[in-house]
């Protein structure tokens, strides 16, 4: 053990002085790993190239690569059995531990990649996928080539999250799957799809087909508004046309996934080793399913309290049954191991002014209606977890009483004290501090250096940090009612985002080195990404 701890140290101690020896421009990887020997020469891609083609789980990997070399060069790798010349070489090593780790060497003959399982396989893929680069042969014809070096990478975190808010504002199936691959280029292993709020339901649910036929469309509202202000200006607030339509001379913003949708988005994901998360935000925030079902909530209808909406009634046996019954088709077209029952910003007032659930106190032996939404997340958790799921909540839940084997999400950081409520209730945590982790504000330079230089180990108490499980970003559409607009957040917040939670040692300078070549990649795609100030 003295000797593993030491290795650790040593590498850690060294790796500033490695990086800053490092032509960062040779090798401009995001996230950075977390150790790269230079080494001359380079590994040429060209026709005579080949892959050994391993005979085991990671094959369909090995797809993948000669996919993405095909489609960034025009070169069509061939699949061989055996070691040959200038070949990619896959090989499973059983002292490798992490799934997610990989040693990659790159010799000028030959690029060998070692991991334990798949998914490190594909992680390598991403990081040789960022070191291809192109230059001008003598002979006027382009040639494609790997600088050689050796690296040896796995993260730090084991949940690196992306969160989607396609309530307020939808996007399409094919742009999710564009998402997909630059999460999955930068590392990130889930995606958290918020697919209900008052906004809109967006998703199939069989037995409720009112959620989708009524929920899923609204006529415009206030944000709606503020976003057709600012397209008179920024052509990038302009609501998509394509999710606009006209019912009985109204017209209606709106759109759903159906479960094909949902199954191909969830396949093309875990090609990609993304787990994909839904959120059913519940009891809060449920305003379109009320309006396609009013008996949800106490009053029979929709409405608004004196912060937020009027939520469903957990008093109501019928109200329970629909939980229920909608979490069960989730949970069986989700394969995910982890679900989020949302669980935020829930307004009591009508659940204090309803005699249902008075009498519903009376008979659970409730002291104070705060107790009911506790009720429900214990009743909807242990459903699920009966299903085999593990249950994430917003950490807004940790004002009453919960059971330790809830994952909170934390968001709420003006409450500095709840993670170390979260960690002693012995809760799991993921951070996304609204402040940093939100990519749905204002995107500048300074906060796109905040978002960099995170560490937990600074900003939250040692037994908390213990329970950190990773980070999430987290993009809420309320004032992102384009493709544009999203990119021009995301963008290239997303990079720094993806090495805060995969590396160790990290540093600013050599980051905003390395990201030039991302920049040009992201020209070359026409994403409409925020230009930091300090490229211009």
């Amino acid at each position: 053990m003295k000797k593993i701890l030491f290795a650790g140290l040593f590498i850690f101690c060294i790796q500033s002085l490695i990086f800053s020896q490092v032509d960062m421009n040779r090798y401009p990887i995001i996230p950075q790993p977390v150790a790269l020997q230079a080494a001359d020469g380079f590994f040429v891609l060209d026709q005579a190239s080949r892959i050994e083609t391993p005979e085991n789980e990671l094959r369909d990997v090995v797809g993948l690569l000669s996919s993405i070399i095909s489609q960034s060069t025009g070169i069509t790798l061939s699949e061989i059995p055996k070691k040959s010349g200038n070949t990619i070489r896959f090989e499973l090593d059983n002292r490798i531990t992490n799934p997610e780790e990989y040693l990659l060497t790159v010799s000028p003959g030959e690029i060998t990649i070692s991991v334990s399982a798949a998914a490190g396989a594909f992680y390598a893929i991403q990081t040789i996928r960022q070191l291809l680069i192109s230059e001008t042969a003598s002979s006027g014809k382009t040639e494609w080539k790997i600088p050689c070096c050796h690296i040896t990478d796995y993260p730090r975190f084991a949940y690196r999250g992306f969160h989607l808010d396609v309530s307020r504002h939808f996007f399409t199936k094919e742009y999710l799957l564009k998402i997909i691959d630059f999460l999955g280029m930068y590392k990130i292993n889930t995606l958290q799809l918020h697919l209900t709020d008052d906004q809109g339901w967006r998703i199939q649910i069989d037995q409720f087909p009112l959620l989708t036929e009524i929920g899923a469309w609204r006529s415009f509202n206030r944000l709606d508004s503020i976003c057709m202000k600012k397209s008179e200006t920024n052509p990038d607030f302009s609501i998509d046309k394509r999710f606009i339509k006209s019912v009985d001379g109204k017209t209606v913003y709106g759109g759903f996934y159906s479960k094909q949708d949902i199954r191909e988005i969830i396949a093309y994901a875990g090609e990609r080793f993304i787990e994909v998360i839904p959120e059913i935000d519940m009891p809060g925030h449920i305003s379109a399913a009320i309006s396609a079902y009013p008996y949800l909530s106490c009053t029979g209808s929709t409405g608004w309290g004196r912060e937020f909406s009027v939520p469903a009634c957990p008093c109501k046996p019928e109200m329970m049954d629909f939980a229920i019954r909608v979490w069960d088709e989730i949970a069986e077209l989700f394969p995910s191991k982890y679900v989020h029952i949302g669980a935020d910003e829930v307004e009591k007032d009508s659940w204090a002014s309803s005699s249902e659930c008075q009498k519903f106190m009376s008979e659970k032996k409730l002291d104070s209606i705060y107790e009911i939404q506790n009720y429900f997340v214990t009743e909807l958790q242990k459903h699920l977890e009966a299903k085999g799921k593990t249950v994430i909540a917003w950490d807004d839940v940790i004002d009453g009483e919960v059971n330790n084997k809830l994952v909170m999400m934390y968001w709420r950081d003006w409450l500095t004290g709840s993670p170390l409520k979260c960690a002693r209730n012995g809760n799991n945590i993921i951070l996304t501090p609204w402040t940093v982790f939100y990519f749905s504000g204002q995107h500048t330079d300074e906060s796109l250096k905040r978002l960099y230089g995170y560490e937990v180990t600074t900003e939250m108490q040692p037994e908390v940090a213990e329970k950190v499980m990773g980070f999430q970003a987290c993009v809420w559409t309320e004032e992102i009612p384009s493709e544009a607009r999203f990119e021009y957040l995301v963008f290239p917040q997303l990079q720094a985002f993806a090495e805060t939670c995969w590396s160790k040692s990290k540093d600013w300078d050599l980051f905003r080195t390395r990201l030039d070549s991302h920049l040009r990649r992201m020209d070359s795609l026409k994403i409409n990404y925020r230009k930091p100030g300090f490229k211009n």
